[in-house]
């Protein structure tokens, strides 16, 4: 039985359909009358946000089905990383662990009942970073028979976050640039780092060059340097409708796999697998999914390396 339900995190600015949907999934499911909802609402920069965003503040007035609903308006516009790590330290004040999710979500009817029972299974894991209630569209392993992995790589997408753990993590932009470069000396982790997913160099040397803040990469190096894992379902929690370019960081995708995932439909009644080790093949497996061509992985580490010589401008 899950005695406290963790609270919702959910940041937006004026994708109202997108919100409306992820709200309306996240009301259906088990506990939510048992979960605190905190929206973080940024504040509109351009005019053709205005629309949205007050569809936005209509939607939730007097929206009933949470144990609270909390908007948090925005009265300047802070941008979608500053708006998240903002909502952590206001939630943290009360809290000890939260879930956060983009507003492009769709979830299973059991993601509370998962997200909740996992976190608090968890806690006091420190190998383990986040649970995850989203997983990648891969093929797990017939011979695979737990219902939760663990892997070295982070997913923003329905993200449950203990505040002891997440409040180690310095998400400065100075002192995150520093860290970058400094990693970058190091050639022998940086494959190894390239290794768990060949997007992630690829991230970090995009950070530095546009001079921006991705948390989930921030995070997945953390986690690579700090030995810690995610925990992710073997069936995704998650469904993301997000690809459409509509958002901040998720471009147009043509054939677009993530909007129709399969999500869990199964029964609540279940308990968590309790493991301390990452499958081998699993995370081949993920390693295919992410995997870049060797050209492309050479002009990557080409790009590190000019960045280590400075001729490289960033």
């Amino acid at each position: 039985m899950i005695h406290n339900y963790a609270p919702v995190l959910v940041p937006t600015l004026n994708r109202f359909e997108h919100f409306r949907t992820c709200i309306l999934s996240l009301v259906e499911c088990k506990g939510s009358n048992q979960t605190d909802l905190f929206v973080l609402l940024d504040y509109p920069t351009k005019e053709l946000h205005w629309e949205g965003y007050n569809k936005i503040l209509e939607f939730l007035t007097n929206f009933n089905g949470f144990k609270s609903v909390n908007v948090i308006k925005r009265s300047t516009n802070f941008g979608a990383h500053d708006n998240i790590i903002d909502g952590y330290k206001i939630v943290f004040e009360k809290y000890d662990r939260l879930i956060l999710s983009e507003d492009d979500n769709v979830f299973s009817k059991d993601f509370l009942i998962y997200m909740n029972k996992t976190l608090e299974k968890y806690k006091d894991d420190s190998t383990i970073f986040s649970v995850s209630g989203y997983n990648y569209p891969i093929t797990i392993p017939n011979q695979y028979q737990e219902n939760i992995y663990l892997w070295c790589g982070f997913s923003a997408w329905g993200v449950g976050l203990w505040k002891d753990k997440l409040e180690k993590v310095n998400f400065n932009e100075k002192i995150v640039r520093s860290n970058i470069k400094s990693f970058f000396k190091d050639l022998n982790k940086v494959i190894q780092f390239n290794n768990i997913a060949n997007i992630y160099i690829t991230s970090l040397i995009h950070m530095l060059k546009e001079k921006k803040i991705h948390s989930d990469i921030i995070i997945s190096l953390y986690q690579f340097l700090h030995n810690m894992n995610s925990v992710f379902p073997v069936v995704s929690r998650v469904r993301n409708t997000g690809n459409d370019g509509s958002g901040v960081n998720c471009s147009f995708i043509e054939n677009d796999i993530y909007s129709s995932q399969e999500i869990f439909n199964g029964s609540n009644e279940y308990e968590i697998s309790n493991i301390n080790l990452s499958d081998k093949n699993i995370a081949k497996t993920l390693q295919r999914h992410f995997y870049l061509n060797k050209k492309a992985q050479i002009k990557v580490f080409c790009k590190v390396i000019f960045i280590n010589l400075g001729l490289y401008k960033i």
